[in-house]
């Protein structure tokens, strides 16, 4: 059986990926580039913008070069459950309980469980909740299961070729750049003295993400 390379990265997917790119840059242009390390929760969520932040660029990347599309889709649970943590330790953890994963304890509740925890406390039209009917495919594709393998041979199933539409590649693209970009709305919030409402850099990072992916603005 032989192994063949993928092909091209199509146009629809490399102009997704420059939007999410562009988007990338400007979030990572805009967020405070220091802060105040006074608390327990500043300080796990800025580790986690960080390393959110990093697998967003590097799941560009990957699927830029269009050779590495399972590495790129491994990384969208990491990236997501570091993004769901930081939510829920900025809005819903108790003192003790941060204090205790700072200490290194995994007391947190789970992907569903923060989800729902975290849109009771968070205004996001959703964003949260859509995770529930994906966990087990983003598992999955993080720990080599069949959504992995199955997509490592042909249409025909006479070579090995990594085979990801790019509908799926796209929609990664998309919702990846939706959750960094919703924690460093966060992470602005957090890091300011500002009302989180009156908050200006979280605003410009909305706003701008608004008008990039035309979205509606809220009511």
């Amino acid at each position: 059986m032989p192994v063949i390379q993928p092909p091209p990265v199509s146009k629809q997917l490399q102009d997704e990926i420059h939007k999410a790119e562009k988007m990338h840059d400007f979030v990572s242009g805009t967020v405070p580039d220091e802060f105040v390390g006074d608390t327990d929760q500043k300080i796990l969520v800025a580790a986690i913008y960080s390393l959110t932040s990093e697998h967003h660029a590097a799941i560009l990347y990957l699927l830029k070069a269009a050779r590495y599309d399972g590495s790129a889709l491994a990384l969208v649970r990491p990236l997501i459950d570091g993004a769901y943590r930081a939510h829920w330790i900025y809005s819903c953890a108790k003192p003790d309980i941060v204090a205790r994963i700072k200490n290194g304890e995994n007391v947190y509740p789970g992907l569903i469980n923060m989800a729902d925890e975290i849109e009771k406390k968070v205004n996001a039209d959703g964003l949260f909740a859509t995770i529930k009917s994906y966990i087990n495919t983003l598992h999955g594709y993080t720990h080599g299961g069949l959504e992995q393998l199955g997509r490592r041979f042909n249409a025909t199933g006479t070579a090995v070729q990594p085979n990801y539409s790019d509908g799926e590649k796209v929609e990664v693209v998309k919702a990846t750049t939706a959750h960094l970009t919703a924690l460093a709305i966060a992470w602005c919030q957090i890091v300011s003295t500002d009302p989180p409402d009156k908050e200006p850099l979280s605003k410009k990072i909305s706003d701008h993400y608004v008008a990039e992916y035309q979205l509606p603005p809220k009511a």
